[in-house]
């Protein structure tokens, strides 16, 4: 298990531990606090916030008896099918964030020993291998976050939508425009929508950043019929409103984006 600062910076390299249906990401991160490995109970302070997914969930408990917060991504109630417009901004405040994990585990992953299955035989020096490479990663490479001029504005403006409404989703349902047959999927090259050419800075004022952008491809191969985004027989179907007065509204069907 690795800790990492919200810049990349690892802090602790824990492990390596057996793990299954019962001694899960929660049971782990709950028997290092237990234990305090590398004496983590000194180095954590009361009001730090850890930011988790949604697979420590098991050790919200124990971490809040320590005064410890948590942010962790909001989960579906009973009978409900997608987050609401709450639960979602809150799921992408941690998501901006908690990005950061992903992206330490594949620079790990970029030492060819480490993106391979390792042999059994080599379980008792994995903790030691880690720890130099986290050293490595530490020393030479640069942060994944650096200070920026635009993060108190980018901090103003999630924090101003985080609390406003969907007035498209309300939009739609006032007038009854969440049901299949009032969509049709449209020809690309022959549709009247137009849709407009946006700059990388303009870009970055609806995304918040750089996360979205440096994932926009690999989520769009995901949903489209070629990997290769350029070919100009591509399939990415795009349905259009057929309702009057609604026609300049158009949907992508896109799976959740794992936040």
């Amino acid at each position: 298990m690795v800790v990492v600062s919200t810049t990349g910076y690892i802090v602790a390299i824990f492990g390596p531990f057996f793990s299954d249906n019962n001694n899960n990401d929660a049971s782990i991160l709950k028997h290092i606090i237990t234990n305090n490995y590398d004496d983590i109970l000194n180095w954590i302070e009361e009001n730090d916030i850890l930011i988790l997914d949604r697979g420590f969930r098991d050790s919200l408990g124990i971490l809040k008896s320590l005064g410890i917060d948590v942010a962790m991504p909001s989960f579906l109630g009973p009978k409900q099918k997608q987050l609401d417009v709450q639960q979602a901004n809150n799921s992408r405040f941690v998501t901006m964030l908690r990005w950061v994990v992903e992206s330490v585990n594949s620079r790990i992953k970029r030492y060819k020993w480490f993106n391979q299955v390792i042999p059994n035989s080599s379980l008792p020096s994995i903790q030691d291998f880690m720890t130099i490479t986290a050293a490595l990663l530490n020393c030479f490479h640069t942060p994944m976050v650096n200070p920026s001029i635009d993060n108190d504005a980018i901090i103003t403006h999630m924090n101003t939508l985080r609390t406003k409404s969907n007035e498209l989703q309300k939009y739609l349902n006032d007038h009854q425009l969440t049901r299949n047959s009032v969509w049709d999927v449209i020809d690309l090259d022959h549709s009247a929508v137009t849709f407009p050419k946006l700059s990388l800075d303009e870009i970055r004022t609806f995304t918040l950043g750089v996360y979205q952008l440096r994932r926009a491809r690999s989520y769009a191969e995901e949903h489209a019929g070629s990997t290769d985004l350029t070919d100009p027989n591509i399939e990415f179907p795009l349905q259009q409103c057929t309702q009057m007065g609604a026609r300049d509204i158009i949907r992508i069907r896109f799976q959740s984006a794992h936040i």
